[in-house]
């Protein structure tokens, strides 16, 4: 299985277009969206984002980002749910759009969206994932990971080049 986790497309032409590259480039199982998908970009048009997301040939699970809205689910053709959990590989993914505040158990992957700002570490076994935003970066260069049997990998959007990874 290969995820492909992105966040904060906020409608971007730019950021669907480099979405678009990624997933044809990776080839991923599923794309994990952690929220603000179709509103708040310059050069946003959420009609475009909505059309390629809810025909999507690849199954994308999501949350709910503080852009998105309730009827927006109807028109990606996905839930947004404040929060998800999946599981994976023997590791429990957490899912939401704002950081989390909690305590985790070794193994758990955590990933949130938010701040436009990429990071990825392990600390206590428990691996912290922000792919940054893919629509409208705040530190420089548009983002999304990969998650697959061997670990998470951050990726730069505009060229693929490996920003950080972590193994399980």
């Amino acid at each position: 299985m290969k995820y492909l986790v992105f966040s904060d497309l906020h409608g971007s032409v730019a950021g669907l277009e480099l979405l678009i590259a990624a997933v044809k480039r990776e080839r991923p199982d599923c794309l994990l969206c952690l929220g603000d998908t179709l509103f708040g970009a310059y050069d946003g048009d959420s009609n475009r984002c909505s059309d390629y997301l809810s025909h999507s040939s690849t199954p994308i699970l999501g949350v709910r980002g503080n852009c998105d809205h309730y009827y927006d689910e109807r028109v990606l053709g996905f839930s947004l749910p404040e929060e998800q959990t999946l599981y994976f590989a023997g590791h429990r993914m957490l899912l939401r759009h704002a950081p989390f505040y909690s305590d985790f158990k070794p193994g758990d992957i955590v990933m949130y969206g938010h701040t436009h700002v990429k990071t990825l570490s392990k600390s206590g076994g428990v691996i912290t994932l922000n792919p940054g935003s893919i629509g409208k970066p705040r530190d420089g260069a548009p983002g999304y990971a990969i998650i697959d049997e061997a670990g998470v990998r951050l990726l730069n959007a505009r060229d693929s080049s490996l920003i950080e990874s972590v193994t399980f």
